[in-house]
């Protein structure tokens, strides 16, 4: 008897070729460093190819993984990230070949002279690698038919590890005092790596909301790793060159990026964990690790909060500057905020030690501590631009009270997804007064951390949507603050009731900026946004009152 042969289906015939592409778009991105993008008159800093080949390769290889294991649906969804960020590093990697000048890769390439260095054969392994990325992401999303999804996930954290990679993103992957690296943000590169930047920027958390709403758990698996994965090559290299790179420095951005991969790919070991439970019970082998207990997480949680608040108060203590012998040190009034940045912090970590139910507030709380360092780190920055001043020791306590705060705040928000796994959500619509309270509040804050809260004839001074340092902090507390109130109007009322106090505390920390620092310039006087802050706080308390109120 003659067996007709079955119809092979497209889309795995499509996914397959999806992940060839990808792999020959990796490997030209991973050859690219080994070839060189510029001439030899500009060599890399650092022998940087063997962690950017591993780094290029990471995310295509899961997909591959993936599909080699029969998860077509996660295979597809992890080649998404490596496609959306391979168009804004396309517009990026342009300007090697525009004016190589312009672009500081100290990774790639460090200039030794103002002559520009002629863009080399790497160059163009980069663009089609980029290419070849962005075809095979289109290719693997065609003719995806999901299933319905068999259990709730977690939606809260992978939006909130996603706004803080978009924050880390937006700012600068590094500090420096070389004149031939430059350190900048988008908004300070060319219009090409400016346009990459945002494309980059907005990608991280546009995507972590879509794999985290996506319609399978398979999808939501392979979409939110494959984030994580492209993350890593964002927040490595910087890291690494700050270390190696002589006059070179760390900078927060990557440190955020990098906990925002973590937080990304936490809770998939912790569903896998959770399958293999399923198959014990089944009578089948569990052999995985489960996420810490909620408990353990607020101890870990509050343990970095008191870090964060110790390094925070001996950054307010110790010297910010060191000045050549003979010079007095001036007043570092930037630096006060730090005093009530650390005392909010350390006061909400010890009643999350206490098992009080500050964990909503705690973790929005954070924010005062970038808030805080924001401004001492610019004033810092503005006055080692003078050669004979260098960075003190308080530098370093400020910008490890930094990392120590973010990362007390992506373990509260896992320690919060933990919870609403074990206790649900709230499904209540919230009242009306509630809305507009919380909407009142959020506009409030826009002006809060965008005016100055201090005017001075000879002060120029820090917004949120500026180009200085400090402008970092204040978004950082703003987008808390915006989505503090946000969240507060689904969450249960307690909890909802917290989040609003915790911003509260941000914007009346912003207040204090004023009574704390106006000494530093003659004729200060306060600005609008201190009495928006003070307005602000008021409002958030409004509406914590409101969220309780039946």
């Amino acid at each position: 008897m003659i067996r007709t042969a079955e119809p092979v289906s497209p889309a795995p015939t499509r996914l397959r070729a999806a992940v060839g592409v990808a792999v020959l778009g990796s490997l030209l991105t991973a050859v690219a460093p080994t070839v060189g993008v510029v001439d030899a008159s500009a060599p890399p800093a650092f022998t940087a190819w063997p962690l950017l080949a591993l780094l290029a390769l990471l995310p295509t290889a899961l997909a591959a993984i993936f599909l080699v294991r029969g998860q077509e649906l996660t295979a597809a969804a992890a080649l998404v990230a490596p496609a959306v960020f391979a168009a804004g590093r396309l517009l990026n990697d342009l300007q090697l070949a525009v004016d190589p000048v312009d672009a500081s890769r100290p990774e790639l390439f460090r200039p030794t002279t103002l002559d520009a260095p002629t863009p080399t054969a790497g160059v163009w392994l980069l663009i089609a690698g980029h290419v070849l990325l962005i075809a095979a992401g289109a290719l693997a999303t065609l003719g995806q038919e999901p299933d319905v999804r068999s259990e709730r996930a977690s939606f809260v954290l992978p939006a909130t590890a996603g706004i803080v990679a978009g924050i880390g993103l937006f700012t600068a992957p590094f500090t420096s005092t070389d004149a031939l690296i430059p350190a900048r943000g988008p908004f300070e590169s060319p219009t090409l790596p400016m346009v990459g930047g945002l494309v980059i920027t907005l990608a991280a958390p546009a995507l972590a909301v879509l794999a985290a709403s996506a319609t399978t758990n398979e999808a939501r698996k392979g979409g939110l790793l494959g984030l994580a994965a492209v993350l890593l090559t964002f927040a490595l290299p910087p890291i690494a060159t700050a270390l190696t790179v002589d006059r070179v420095g760390l900078a927060v951005g990557p440190f955020l990026v990098l906990a925002a991969a973590v937080a990304l790919a936490w809770p998939q070991r912790a569903a896998k964990a959770g399958e293999e439970k399923d198959s014990e019970e089944r009578g089948l082998e569990r052999s995985g690790v489960e996420l810490p207990g909620l408990r353990r997480l607020h101890v870990i949680a509050a343990t970095l909060g008191l870090i964060a608040a110790a390094a925070a108060a001996a950054g307010a203590s110790t010297d910010q500057l060191v000045l050549p012998a003979g010079l007095p040190a001036p007043t570092d009034y930037a630096a006060r905020l730090l005093w009530p940045a650390a005392i909010v912090t350390a006061a909400l970590a010890a009643a999350l030690l206490a098992k009080a139910a500050v964990r909503p507030a705690f973790t929005v709380a954070t924010a005062v501590i970038p808030l805080a360092a924001g401004g001492a780190l610019d004033a810092v920055f503005a006055a080692t631009r003078v050669a004979a001043i260098q960075p003190g020791p308080g530098v370093w306590f400020t910008a490890g009270s930094v990392v120590a705060a973010a990362a007390a705040a992506v373990t509260a928000a896992l320690a919060g997804a933990v919870e609403r796994d074990e206790v649900g959500t709230a499904g209540t619509q919230p009242p009306l007064p509630l809305v507009g309270a919380a909407l009142i509040a959020a506009l409030l804050a826009f002006g809060a951390f965008g005016l100055p809260v201090i005017q001075a004839p000879d002060l120029v001074p820090i917004g949120a949507f500026g180009l200085r340092v400090g402008s970092s902090g204040l978004l950082v507390a703003l987008v808390t603050v915006v989505a503090a109130a946000v969240i507060a109007l689904k969450a249960r009322p307690g909890r909802g009731a917290a989040l609003l106090l915790g911003a509260a505390l941000v914007t009346a920390v912003r207040a204090l900026e004023y009574p704390l620092t106006a000494a530093r310039a003659a004729e200060s006087a306060p600005g609008p946004g201190l009495w928006l802050a003070a307005a602000a706080t008021a409002a958030f308390l409004v509406s914590a009152a409101l969220r309780t109120a039946r």
